[in-house]
């Protein structure tokens, strides 16, 4: 199993898309299908314009039915190690969090 730190899963710029011109057919249906306006259409075949926005959903894979678009994963997989150190960082800020709510609590007394 591949663990990513969550804190780099809700970046952006997370997934590359690609479209392979030769294939697509220009039905625009990958642009009615994404929901974060990855396609524009340039000389009737559609093209990604924001690869930042892709969500790796792959809607537009399912709708193009000329197999014209790849989403690949650009994430980077964490070794046992960072996950470990990133694991404790995670703990660190959920209890300096908890004094910060506990010490609110006390002053409104």
């Amino acid at each position: 199993m591949i663990v990513y730190w969550k804190g780099f899963y809700d970046t952006k710029m997370a997934y590359k898309v690609t479209v392979e011109g030769r294939r697509c057919n220009g039905c625009e249906e990958c642009m009615e299908a994404c929901t974060v306006g990855m396609f524009r259409m340039q000389n009737g075949k559609a093209l990604p314009v924001e690869d930042r926005e892709c969500m790796g959903c792959e809607s537009c894979v399912g709708v193009c039915d000329e197999n014209a678009i790849a989403i690949t994963d650009t994430r980077v997989a964490l070794s046992n190690t960072c996950r470990g150190l990133l694991g404790a960082l995670d703990e660190m800020e959920t209890e300096t969090e908890s004094r910060r709510t506990d010490g609110l609590s006390e002053r409104r007394r």
